[in-house]
């Protein structure tokens, strides 16, 4: 076979770690495979990664019914879509990421008689997002979902648990742990001049900065964080909260903020593509959110030193080592982060002693031959029948 074309969905390229790794493996993954990547539509109020898609240079096939909120007719027209594309394209793998993406290309895969079908798990919805019925309900269809597959790929072991045993969305002979990696020497390349001027202009040359990167999202819980900052009893450091990133909470989170009373001590960054520069600006980053994957923004802190608290949820333990490598938060939330304040000698030398690990583990390199060598696989296997 002298080229196996892939083809790769996702519901949307909004800045996050799903759309950094799709577009990665779709420009690097060589020879001799040849991937045509396609993509739904963002949601109003959230940004779709221009930056990303220019630097990676990744043509994109864009689905504009291919969205993430539950739409009937909508999603029939994705399969549609996506069936028409198979069926012209005619791949020999179909490598779907994220939820969405994942039940209508699974279902067009199935449908285009696809010889293998792949699905990423970058996080789950599961348990946090939804309603007790709801979350019920995608567990149903996710059990069916995971039938039309023949790899399911999780991103940490924490996460195969969920998936095979406390879930039971597929059994542990089809699911394959296959961590994010990513570009991280790119974050070496950073100007010092704009770094401190970062610094300079976010209050930083008296204050230690506290940052918060990501989407502005319900389940990021901001508002958690912003509440626990107000409620903070005698920190042991003057400090500014640096919010970088943007969505559609943002204006909710902003009026939270003034009704706190927290208007100079927090830092509305916005969306931002220096995160090398933001990164070294930063004396620490805290995520509280309700449920995760594997955050690339604690892995790119990590492989900078920088000393990273999250609250223990998704793969954020394994990635922290249990807490070896960062600081695991806990309720109550305004105590937890205080001592994570005070202890920030502590969290920079744990950092520093997770960097070599971190860009190791997650990196750029260990992630293409992971997904090379899950393809090859599969394509000698005696069932694969091009």
């Amino acid at each position: 076979m002298s080229k196996v074309r892939v083809l790769r969905v996702i519901t949307r390229l909004n800045v996050g770690g799903p759309a950094h790794h799709v577009l990665l493996l779709s420009q690097r993954l060589g020879e001799p495979f040849e991937t045509l990547l396609v993509s739904g539509q963002e949601p109003p109020g959230e940004a779709r990664a221009t930056e990303w898609i220019a630097q990676y240079g990744v043509p994109v096939e864009y689905i504009p019914s291919l969205g993430r909120e539950v739409q009937v007719w909508r999603d029939w027209g994705s399969i549609w879509a996506l069936w028409r594309l198979m069926r012209s394209y005619n791949p020999h793998i179909v490598h779907t990421h994220t939820a969405k993406a994942g039940a209508v290309g699974r279902l067009a895969a199935w449908l285009a008689r696809v010889p293998l079908r792949i699905h990423t798990f970058h996080g789950h919805s599961f348990e946090g997002y939804f309603s007790p019925w709801r979350h019920w309900l995608y567990r149903q269809i996710e059990r069916l979902l995971a039938r039309l597959a023949h790899r399911i790929v999780v991103i940490s072991e924490r996460q195969r648990r969920d998936i095979v045993e406390r879930f039971r969305i597929a059994p542990p002979e089809k699911v394959v742990v296959i961590p994010l990696g990513f570009p991280l020497e790119r974050l070496d390349k950073y100007d010092p001049e704009a770094v401190e001027a970062l610094r300079t202009a976010w209050g930083g040359r008296d204050s230690l900065l506290l940052g918060w990167i990501g989407r502005m999202v319900p389940i990021k819980r901001v508002d958690k964080l912003l509440q626990a900052v107000a409620e903070m009893n005698d920190p042991p450091r003057p400090f500014r909260l640096v919010l970088v990133g943007d969505g559609p909470e943002k204006p909710r989170w902003e009026a939270l903020a003034r009704q706190l009373g927290l208007s100079e001590k927090v830092v509305w960054a916005g969306l931002r593509w220096d995160i090398p520069e933001v990164l070294r600006a930063l004396d620490a980053v805290v995520l509280v959110s309700d449920n995760e994957g594997t955050p690339v923004t604690l892995i790119e802190a990590l492989a900078c030193g920088v000393p990273v608290a999250s609250t223990p949820v998704g793969g954020v333990p394994d990635l922290l080592a249990e807490g070896e490598y960062g600081y695991l938060l806990q309720e109550p939330l305004p105590e937890s982060l205080r001592l994570f304040i005070a202890q920030l000698p502590q969290a920079r030398a744990k950092a520093q002693k997770a960097q070599p690990f971190i860009r190791s583990y997650y990196s750029e390199e260990r992630l293409i031959k992971d997904i090379r060598a899950l393809y090859r696989q599969l394509l000698s296997s005696p069932n694969f029948a091009p």
